[in-house]
């Protein structure tokens, strides 16, 4: 294989290519078994025709076709392995020659990661909600559920031991009132540290320089969607069922999803460059134990992981690394959370699944 020319505009990168004749040949050959397996030739079962057989049944642009498809796979690795190039989406193809005898050519396009100007992200001053919780806020939580338990039975439950030791395994209601404490005081300080990260991202990407590409757009859109399906899910609703109630076709989601998504993208683009930057690394153990933790929640071993997975996995940790980096460096200041904020930065699945 050879790189005829390798130049870039913006984010996007074209590729010109050269493989030897010899190689095509070989691919026309892997072309011509598959499809003696798919095709029925008369008087031979299934993938016993002989090839020349095979060969005058099929329409030679046909094989052509999928022998192109096949050497170009194969060599796309490699192209990026020599470019050194990070692409954020699929490749357009465009073949240049084809031709009996004679090199196989071909140019690929291909949406790479942005080139990024941080603008500051050490020492960002950041305000964190305290996370209080008052008598009067557990209070409101139990007479919440003594409310319903009231429509239920049709009639007034007082709120005593007598209704702690329905709801709970406590047997007093103070009990189950220090526990709703515990646990309460739990969420708040979650959402708290959440909501401090979410300022973070916004923080440290409000000054950066970058051109996100449309593919990486619409990709995060399509993450976006899937969030909404799995949040539908234990409703069972479907999709289809929420753009019915809220009377849109996809399309209008999506163009509304979008500048969300670009957020969203936005805020994984710089903390990757921010990784870069101070030169994180994700060690062999954080992996291994980022694995475990995923075998566990899915219920199934991973111990063999593709390359493709590998590398999603290290670079949603190296994310989170870089988040607690801007964290660690910053200046922050804790507010009354009932103080009134500005509107915070759409946050993808994977940083709420961090700050659990």
């Amino acid at each position: 294989m050879k790189i005829i020319s390798n130049s870039r505009e913006g984010n996007k990168v074209l590729i010109e290519v050269e493989e030897d004749y010899k190689q095509f040949e070989k691919a026309l050959d892997k072309a011509l078994v598959k499809a003696g397996r798919e095709i029925k030739v008369p008087g031979f079962r299934a993938g016993k025709a002989p090839k020349e057989m095979v060969k005058k049944a099929i329409n030679q642009e046909y094989l052509d076709s999928h022998a192109a498809q096949e050497l170009i796979s194969e060599l796309y690795p490699k192209i990026l392995e020599e470019t050194k190039i990070d692409p954020v989406d699929f490749p357009k193809v465009d073949i240049l020659e084809q031709k009996k005898k004679k090199p196989f050519k071909f140019k690929v396009e291909v949406d790479v990661y942005p080139e990024i100007k941080l603008g500051k992200y050490k020492g960002l001053k950041l305000e964190k909600k305290k996370a209080e919780v008052s008598e009067d806020d557990v209070m409101k939580v139990l007479e919440n559920v003594r409310g319903r338990m009231s429509e239920g039975k049709e009639k007034e439950v007082a709120l005593d031991d007598e209704f702690a030791k329905q709801v709970s395994r406590h047997g007093t209601l103070a009990e189950l009132k220090a526990e709703a404490q515990v646990t309460m005081q739990k969420e708040k300080e979650s959402e708290s540290d959440a909501d401090l990260k979410n300022k973070a991202i916004a923080e440290a990407s409000k000054d950066a320089e970058l051109d996100i590409p449309a593919g990486m757009i619409e990709r995060e859109v399509d993450v976006m969607l899937d969030e909404l399906r799995s949040s539908l899910a234990p409703s069972k609703l479907t999709l289809d069922d929420y753009l019915k109630g809220i009377k849109k076709e996809e399309s209008a989601l999506r163009d509304e999803l979008k500048k969300s998504a670009e957020i969203r993208v936005k805020g994984k683009l710089v903390l990757k460059a921010i990784a870069e930057a101070e030169s994180l690394k994700v060690e062999d153990k954080e992996m291994e134990e980022e694995l475990k933790s995923l075998a566990q929640a899915s219920g199934r071993e991973l111990k063999d992981v593709d390359e493709g997975t590998r590398k999603y996995i290290e670079e949603y940790v190296l994310r989170r690394k870089a988040l607690d980096f801007l964290v660690e460096k910053a200046k922050v200041t804790e507010v009354d959370a009932k103080v009134e904020e500005a509107p915070e930065q759409p946050q993808s699945a994977e940083e709420k699944k961090d700050e659990k």
